[in-house]
């Protein structure tokens, strides 16, 4: 008896052998087939369908080339769209700026100069001296005058700077900020979108400006927990900080349009192209292998030239803003960016070792010979515990397509909550993916080592 077991394991080994042997000869063939024969009876139909294959390699190419360049393009219009119309997100991308010693001191400084244009600091002390140096005072004291005036409003002028500093590096400002960006996006929203009730965040002159007047009245119960007494004496001013100009609403609300559709349809619209690219390629491996080489290439160059060449052109464009600000507000609005290019980086890559898993190279086939055995073991360790049906293990081996329409539906699901794509989310998505398709393995194991139903047990 333990012979009879024996020689059924090793002929059920020797099956899943010569199993994984068809498999790497199917492969070949379909990467290298072979040469039309040269009979008249073979002539016609390899003649006729040379061109087909050579068709469909064309256009699947071409697709997935078009889906390539069109993915800068997509990461591009999907994140200005957002930040254009979700108030949440341009929030979340600029609300860490708070922390940034540059901006806190462009804040500091044009906070500074409203502060002191609005008191009319000179003529404030010149009327304080005025009030105590009367006609009656000595000639010393009147001389003196003379120099106390500046000396003293240099000395006011520190004082405001001092106590700004202060308050601005502190972890109160940092919700003070997010209410300017807040009201500034709001606003901007209000009138892109049209809507009268909104306040207008677009002068006469078209410029789009980050309200400082919050920043301001936050400000002025700070300075006077500061012991600065004469912030109760600051009027209220209307200062911003000119972020660009939009010299023409209607202009404006049109691209807005245009913005905002593109952002929604053209990552659908690459990713339908890649995934039809890869269909009709008539290679489907090599074309996966196409697919992320392009998708690798793509992304780490957009990742780069974002890092690198745009932080180098923002400094060299800076003009009324401090180089160190400029670059600190430029790399907050392109983080986002440069993390979403390199997560298409990194499906490339992860498209692209699974394009090659799948080819027919000697490694590959030893790579997945070595993947069926552990299914195959996975497979028997549930028929031991009668965890698996039979029925179900045929099913699954059968109809091949369950397996794709599974991981597309998880695909779809991930790229539709998961954006804006980050490398963490591609590699969640690539664990989801696996686990799909090794419990599909699993679960088909090796349809003829599975148990047969008991005829006992259906009764005819």
């Amino acid at each position: 008896m333990a012979d009879s077991r024996t020689t059924k394991a090793q002929l059920e080994q020797r099956l899943r052998e010569l199993e994984a042997e068809n498999e790497e000869l199917q492969s070949r063939l379909q990467d290298h087939p072979p040469a039309p024969p040269t009979g008249p009876a073979g002539a016609q139909q390899p003649a006729a369908d040379a061109p087909h294959r050579r068709g469909r390699s064309f256009l699947g190419a071409t697709l997935i080339v078009i889906a390539a360049i069109l993915a800068p393009l997509t990461s591009v219009a999907s994140f200005a769209a957002a930040q254009v119309s979700d108030t949440r997100a341009f929030v979340a991308t600029l609300a860490p700026l708070a922390k940034d010693p540059a901006v806190q001191a462009l804040i500091v400084d044009k906070a500074s100069t409203a502060i002191d244009d609005a008191l009319d600091t000179d003529a404030l002390v010149q009327d304080l001296l005025d009030s105590i140096i009367t006609a009656d005072s000595t000639p010393r004291l009147a001389a003196a005058a003379d120099v106390l005036g500046p000396l003293l409003a240099d000395q006011t002028r520190v004082a405001i700077r001092s106590a700004l500093t202060a308050v601005v590096q502190s972890d109160a400002f940092a919700s003070v900020w997010e209410d300017a960006l807040t009201l500034t996006h709001s606003q901007l929203v209000s009138i892109l979108e049209g809507d009268g009730q909104g306040a207008v965040a677009i002068n006469s002159s078209g410029d789009v400006v980050i309200q400082l007047q919050p920043i301001l009245d936050a400000l002025k119960p700070a300075l006077v927990d500061q012991g600065f007494g004469l912030a109760d004496s600051i009027p209220s001013v209307d200062v911003s900080i000119t972020v660009t100009q939009v010299p023409q609403v209607a202009t404006a609300r049109l691209a807005y349009a245009i913005l905002t559709t593109l952002g929604s349809v053209l990552p659908w619209l690459v990713l339908a192209l890649l995934v039809v690219g890869v269909l009709v390629h008539p290679r489907r491996a090599r074309a996966v292998m196409i697919a992320g080489s392009l998708m690798l290439v793509v992304g780490g160059t957009m990742a780069g030239l974002l890092t690198v060449v745009g932080a180098v052109a923002a400094a060299g464009l800076a003009s009324d803003i401090p180089v160190d600000a400029t670059v600190a507000l430029y790399g907050g609005l392109t983080r986002q960016l440069v993390a979403s290019s390199l997560a298409f980086a990194l499906a490339g890559a992860i498209a692209l070792l699974g394009g090659f898993l799948a080819g027919g190279s000697a490694a590959a086939a030893s790579a997945r010979r070595g993947g069926s055995s552990v299914l195959a073991r996975g497979g028997s360790a549930l028929d031991d515990r009668g965890w698996r049906s039979p029925d179900l293990a045929r099913l699954l081996d059968r109809q091949g397509w369950l397996l794709w329409a599974a991981l597309a539906a998880v695909f779809a699901l991930c790229f539709a909550l998961l954006r804006p794509l980050t490398p963490w989310d591609v590699v969640l998505m690539a664990v989801l993916l696996a686990v799909v398709a090794l419990a599909f393995g699993v679960l088909k194991g090796d349809p003829a080592s599975a148990p047969a139903s008991d005829p006992a047990a259906d009764p005819v």
